[in-house]
């Protein structure tokens, strides 16, 4: 099983995202640790039942025109625009009771990246709150279908610049694929292979190393990146706080196509 990173998605951020190769023999995991990743999975694990991702401010607003009900939710500039209902805040999504409801979501890199992988098999989401659990979930589908892994970085301007803190959720991630089980002596049960079965690119072997490196100190290390010190300066402290948490979380969201939308799930 070959693990891959891609650490941004374009050259120009005028281009149409792509990711390199054929993403039919593949398992995507889109990584935005600040913040979609980390908003989509605190949605879903407060009850929200679908996200709608939409490609720009206009359509999300279009979108929420055509479907009263949902909340219209997202950013620009880090901040929610003008009528919308909620930002992109993870911290805030984790206060709210959202059983039952439905969501429209826009940002900056986050819901590009996932449109970006939206051909692969399989589109999973990750972050640092559910980094173990996104890894099992690709790792038995990889396994299974005999499919590589390819963690795709949201990036940052658009996805034209790399943004440390996705490359270190990328490692989070590869970390829990590559370690071996709790209990040693016993095969995989949950599809993981042993890391002498892993082939891993010269990227996923650096984002591996960059998160060990920096494990135990994830909140120090978000918050020293740039997006994390604008966040910061935006008042946005406890997101990149409440971002930093790792394995807090079992849901794994999951993208699926409705009637030509694109859509997050948690992973049944």
């Amino acid at each position: 099983m070959r693990l891959d990173v891609i650490l941004r998605l374009a050259q120009d951020r005028f281009l149409v995202p792509s990711l390199r190769g054929d993403l039919s023999r593949q398992v995507c995991v889109v990584v935005d640790v600040l913040r979609a990743s980390s908003t989509i999975v605190t949605m879903l694990e407060q009850g929200v039942e679908g996200v709608l991702v939409a490609a720009t401010i206009a359509e999300a607003r279009r979108l929420a025109r055509e479907l009263p009900g949902y909340l219209l939710c997202g950013e620009e500039g880090g901040l929610p625009p003008a009528g919308f209902d909620y930002g992109n805040s993870p911290r805030e999504f984790s206060t709210l009771d959202l059983r039952g409801r439905r969501a429209i979501l826009c940002t900056t890199n986050g819901t590009r990246a996932l449109m970006a992988a939206a051909a692969a098999p399989l589109v999973l989401v990750g972050c640092l709150l559910n980094a173990s659990a996104v890894a099992q979930a690709a790792a038995t589908t990889a396994a299974t279908g005999g499919l590589d892994i390819t963690i795709v970085c949201a990036g940052d301007e658009g996805g034209t610049a790399f943004a440390a803190e996705d490359a270190l959720g990328a490692g989070a991630i590869l970390d829990a694929l590559v370690s071996p089980p709790p209990e040693a002596d016993q095969p995989p049960a949950d599809g993981r292979r042993e890391a002498a079965r892993l082939e891993l690119t010269d990227e996923a072997r650096a984002a591996l190393e960059s998160f060990r490196a920096q494990r135990g100190r994830e909140e120090a290390a978000l918050g020293e990146t740039p997006h994390g010190r604008e966040l910061v300066a935006l008042g946005l402290a406890d997101d990149v706080s409440f971002c930093a948490g790792r394995d807090v979380s079992a849901i794994v969201p999951r993208l699926e196509r409705v009637q030509g939308r694109l859509r997050l799930v948690a992973l049944a």
